[in-house]
This record gives C-alpha cells, sequence and structure tokens, in this order.
C-alpha cells in the first residue's frame, strides 16, 4: 500500500501524522509511505528523521482578510495545484491524509480529482480554513472530541481521539534520575519548560527574558524559544534551546509545570503526560482549545504579562498542579493511533 501524507507550516498538523507513521512501519513495514510539506517549513526538522521520501511544494495561505499577498499567493496556489498534480502522478498513492495546512489543500483537490481516498484529521475543536476547504473532498474524517461529531455527515466521520507521538512504552522507560543527569538538572528545584510552538513566539520570550532573574530565583527554567530567536543569556539555572526533536519527551517528563501555546498536537501530549500547564492561546482556534480545556479544569490560562506571577503561583501549591495533571490526563484517549490505522487499512 502507498500512503501519502501531508501537512506543514507550523508542527501541529506534522505531529499527530508522525505518531501514525512509526505505528505504519511497525506493523505494516513493507508500506510506502511519503509526506507532502512546505519548501521551508519547521516540519522538515522532524520529517528528516523519519526515513521517508518527502516533497516539498509551494504552499499558499488563504488568509479570510484582505492583504496584497492574496493576489501573490493566488499565483503560488495556482502553482501548488501543479506541483501537487506531478507529485501523486508520480507516487500514485492508494490513500492521501492529512491533518490540516493550507499545504495539503491543492493535494487532496488534485487527489480528489484523480480518484483517490482522503483522509483528513479534524484535531483542534474549532475547524480551520484549511480543513473546511478539504472536508467536501474527504472520504473519511476522524475527530478528536465527542462534541464534532454531529457536525459531519455520519457516513464519513468516525470519533479516535488525536494521536500522541509519544508511546506508552517511551514513556514507561524514562529514567528521572538519568535525565536529571543527562540534562544538568538539580533534582531539588522545580522544572519549568516553556515553549512557544514550533516557530517560537517573540512576545512570549521578552516576557521570560524580562523576567527570568526572579523566575530563576523559584525554578530552573527550559526556555524553548525557536529558531533563531534565542539571546546569549548565561545564568544558573537557565537552559536555552532553540528547537526540540526527541528532547521534548524527555524535557516534559520532568517538568513540575509547562507554559506552552494552545496547540492540540501539544495538549494531547501534555495530556498523556498529565502535566500541569499554563496555557497562552494565540486567538482563533487556539482559544476553543483552551477553553474547552478549561471548562474541564484541565489547565490554566494566562495572558502573557501575567505570567510570571501565575508561574511562581503555580510553583507554590502542589495539590493544584497534581489536581490539573490528574484532569489533563483523562481527556484524551490512548487508542486512537489505531483507531485512525483502522480507518486507513478499511478498504484494502
Amino acid at each position: 500500500m502507498k500512503i501519502l501524507f501531508s501537512g506543514g507550516g507550523t508542527l501541529g498538523p506534522v505531529t499527530p501524522l508522525i505518531a501514525i507513521i512509526n505505528e505504519i512501519k511497525k506493523i505494516h513495514p513493507a508500506d510506502e509511505i511519503f509526506w507532502v510539506s512546505t519548501k521551508n517549513g519547521v516540519e522538515n526538522k522532524l520529517l528528516d528523521e523519519l526515513n521517508i521520501k518527502v516533497y516539498q511544494i509551494t504552499s499558499a495561505k488563504l488568509r479570510r482578510y484582505f492583504s496584497w499577498q492574496n493576489f501573490v499567493d493566488i499565483f503560488k496556489f495556482i502553482k501548488a495545484l501543479g506541483d501537487s498534480y506531478q507529485v501523486i502522478k508520480k507516487i500514485n498513492p492508494d490513500i492521501i491524509i492529512s491533518a490540516g495546512g493550507f499545504v495539503s489543500v491543492p493535494l487532496v483537490w488534485v487527489g480528489k480529482l484523480l480518484g483517490k481516498r482522503i483522509l483528513i484529521h479534524q484535531q483542534d475543536i474549532q475547524f480551520g480554513l484549511a480543513n473546511k476547504l478539504m472536508f467536501p473532498f474527504a472520504n473519511q474524517i476522524t475527530i478528536t472530541f465527542l462534541e464534532q461529531l454531529n457536525k459531519f455527515p455520519k457516513k464519513k466521520v468516525i470519533l479516535t481521539g488525536n494521536p500522541c507521538r509519544f508511546t506508552k512504552k517511551e514513556i514507561a522507560d524514562l529514567n528521572r534520575e538519568e535525565l536529571l543527569k543527562k540534562y544538568k538538572l538539580n533534582s531539588e528545584k522545580k522544572i519549568v519548560l516553556i515553549i512557544g510552538g514550533g516557530s517560537g513566539s517573540v512576545d512570549l520570550n521578552q516576557s521570560i527574558y524580562n523576567n527570568i532573574q526572579k523566575l530563576t530565583e523559584k525554578a530552573q527554567i527550559i526556555h524553548v524559544t525557536g529558531q533563531g530567536k534565542n539571546k546569549d543569556i548565561f545564568l544558573k539555572d537557565y537552559h536555552q534551546y532553540e528547537f526540540l526533536k526527541k528532547e521534548i519527551l524527555d524535557l516534559m517528563f520532568l517538568a513540575d509545570l509547562v507554559v506552552s501555546r494552545a496547540g492540540m498536537a501539544t495538549l494531547t501530549e501534555l495530556s498523556f503526560l498529565g502535566k500541569a500547564s499554563i496555557i497562552i492561546p494565540l486567538a482563533g482556534q487556539q482559544e476553543d482549545n483552551v477553553d474547552f480545556f478549561l471548562k474541564k479544569e484541565a489547565v490554566e490560562k494566562s495572558e502573557i504579562k501575567n505570567l510570571t506571577e501565575q508561574i511562581i503561583s503555580l510553583l507554590s501549591e502542589e495539590d493544584r498542579r497534581n489536581k490539573l495533571g490528574y484532569n489533563l490526563n483523562k481527556i484524551m484517549p490512548q487508542d486512537s493511533i489505531q483507531k485512525i490505522i483502522k480507518e486507513i487499512y478499511k478498504f484494502n
């Protein structure tokens, strides 16, 4: 079987599909797996490690507001349609799979015209424009939450939950003492992991830099800045990374508290690990995501201007952190990968 995955621009549409690919490699090792990504997207750092054939095509952002770039992107989108046609004709996949991202839209449209089976995974509570443009062409739609079930034709949709790239075995095999030594961390002091999404957050980074002295008095700070957004800061108990690959599991596992954006892929990973989390959502879909988790008392929400005080407050209350982690861990089903793979091979 030939399977073509697609997504990029950010890591949100990518990491759940990587989890699926890793499992397919174990149970269907003879199958051929391909990926279509953006040319300069951060996702290519992770795709390089998968040992699969990756095709990079033009990506056009489809904005719902006025911008002169919309006119330029019309031509980019036309080129993307041509790129997609060439890739699909070359690979001749049995199925095309996407979890979002504008790079997937032309691929799915052309794939449908060429008679390919399409599976779209919907992660977020609310639907992004890319997925909205792909849903009508999908043969199957997998969803994360029960609340989304009545928004699709019953014959197309199945509730699966959201895949996590961390496996139960990987988590069970982690040794806290060994990891503390590996990352040169102090077992006697709390650890706060701060991640601003796949490409980082300038505003979040600046807030951490402005308050780093106060924060390191209370905890060891592991700060993921994003590519090219780091600063030369040499301070005891401050550890800076531009980007994390496999290390992300280790550092999430070690963290007493995680500060993050509200991408569903990251929320899923935090749910699997049961981590107390402060979430700073971007406007739009992420606000809907965090509001859903807030109703279940599974995360705390913050604005950047209040972040330092909220971190210090939550670090001082272990029971509060434990409750957040417990509630978050209950939200996501942990068999979503198997359910989605069952759908992929349903008609094979």
